[in-house]
């Protein structure tokens, strides 16, 4: 009859792996689990006879576990550090930064539980899209930029492309072509002028002028913001909305 593998908390000298917060395993050249302590068992449950680590593995990681394998047996002073997800045998999806090193008989594995953190990470990455779906969804073109003479964007909506003529992706980050590029150069001292001032006091700003779009047409826009300030009141960037404008109205400065 097969024994189950050993949990560390059976041996003396390894009852203080069973402190140890993250999850620690022992494992046979095979993969298969030797040794394992309580982490282990509180986060996957008690490995069954024979359980081979890579049943626990999600099989789209897998080639990358079986890679990790191959590598370390090759070069055995070398290490394996990666993040990867196991299945828990309800179902349930766990995200573990993994550390691998090759031992005399096998492999020695430490793995840290940051299923909480990937959780409140994929829960943010789906508000931001959902905010970003919204703002895109919005006439006009939505904006986030730094405060500086060349107003580089650091977010721009989907609504540049209508109103410019340029793809949003134009003008994010892009330190040779910016929004300024598209401020007429008459207007161009105007705008940082009245920013520069909102700013200074905190208020919102609010502007009228003229951008150049990519057929060569002149649009005339109005531009509505607010400054980002840290605690310092040191202004961090800016933010707002620019529209175009029916009436053809000439900035007034």
């Amino acid at each position: 009859m097969m024994e189950r593998p050993e949990v560390f908390v059976q041996t003396s000298p390894l009852h203080l792996m069973d402190r140890f917060p993250a999850a620690l395993l022992e494992l046979q050249d095979n993969g298969q689990i030797a040794h394992f302590n309580l982490a282990w068992v509180e986060l996957m449950d008690l490995p069954g006879t024979q359980r081979n680590l890579i049943d626990y593995v999600h099989h789209e990681d897998r080639s990358l576990w079986r890679q990790a394998l191959h590598e370390l047996r090759r070069r055995p002073e070398t290490s394996f550090n990666q993040r990867l997800r196991f299945v828990h045998p309800s179902g349930e999806l766990r995200w573990f930064d993994v550390s691998l090193k090759r031992g005399p008989q096998g492999f020695y594995l430490v793995a840290g539980d940051i299923t909480a953190h990937k959780r409140r990470e994929i829960a943010l990455q789906a508000s931001q899209r959902s905010s970003v779906s919204l703002l895109d969804s919005m006439p006009g073109l939505i904006y986030r930029g730094r405060n500086n003479r060349d107003w580089t964007m650091e977010f721009v909506s989907a609504g540049c492309l209508q109103l410019t003529g340029y793809p949003p992706e134009r003008l994010v980050d892009n330190h040779e072509f910016t929004y300024n590029s598209l401020i007429l150069a008459q207007d161009a001292d105007y705008v940082w002028r009245e920013v520069q001032y909102a700013l200074s006091r905190q208020e919102p700003f609010e502007l009228n002028y003229r951008i150049r779009c990519v057929d060569q047409s002149i649009k005339h826009v109005w531009e509505k913001g607010v400054g980002i300030y840290a605690d310092t009141r040191e202004v961090l960037g800016i933010e707002g909305a620019i529209f175009e404008r029916r009436d053809g109205q000439n900035p007034v400065r």
